[in-house]
């Protein structure tokens, strides 16, 4: 009798093989149409510019009208005109402004001022000064989107003063007010009422004097501090 032939037996890597060829099979095809999973982030617009780290404030100035009304101590210094100097004449005394503005931008302002100065007697005690004053200004506002407004503003204008209690009776002077410079800060408790501190300097020359002759103009200046109160339209 013949011997019976065994079958051969696949060794175990043909196994291992044919193990993966038939999981490969049965494994369901991959839908393209399937969305891939994205994380955040992962898909960038180029033409997109970048979102700001901090979202910019809120404009609180543009198109409002802002009224102020300002009351503070002035010093004189300076001359009238060459040869007669104001604190020879006149001292320490009160002063009234008041300013009308618009937002033309974020931070710029623009309007117009107007004051009134009444200063007492100085080396000549009999006498005392009243003057008026109105101009333009530019009004520059450091930050947005918070209750303290701090600016600072710049302005020109023309000045009308009286000498008054000479024993050759009152002098009127007139002239530009070449400088007009303040600094200060508001305060906003509600939206639509603020107030706070500022500090002026104005200068001017005169250039009319009546009666008599001006001679050779000289500059005058006046340094003021006080209180400003502010009316904000339709509010911060």
């Amino acid at each position: 009798m013949e011997p019976r032939e065994e079958p051969e037996r696949p060794s175990s890597g043909e196994l291992e093989s044919e193990d993966r060829s038939a999981s490969e099979d049965e494994a369901p095809a991959e839908d393209p149409s399937a969305p891939a999973t994205r994380l955040p982030g992962d898909e960038v617009d180029e033409d997109e510019p970048e979102p700001p780290l901090i979202p910019p404030a809120p404009d609180t100035l543009a198109g409002h009208v802002i009224v102020s009304g300002s009351v503070g101590l002035v010093v004189p210094f300076g001359s009238f005109q060459d040869g007669a100097s104001q604190t020879s004449a006149v001292g320490v005394g009160p002063g009234f402004q008041l300013d009308i503005g618009i937002g033309v931008s974020r931070p710029v302002e623009l309007g117009i001022w107007g004051q009134t100065l009444n200063l007492g007697d100085g080396d000549c005690t009999s006498c005392s000064l009243t003057s008026h004053a109105f101009g333009a200004f530019v009004r520059y506002h450091l930050v947005q989107g918070v209750r303290f407004d701090p600016w600072m503003s710049a302005g020109i204008g023309y000045r009308l003063a009286t000498l008054s209690g000479l024993p050759g009776g009152d002098i009127d002077y007139s002239g530009i007010e070449w400088l007009r410079l303040q600094v200060g800060g508001d305060w906003y408790p509600f939206r639509v009422f603020g107030f706070g501190p500022f500090l002026e300097l104005d200068m001017g020359i005169y250039g009319k004097r009546s009666p008599g002759s001006l001679g050779d103009a000289a500059p005058h200046w006046q340094f003021w501090s006080g209180l400003r109160i502010s009316l904000d339209v339709p509010g911060k």
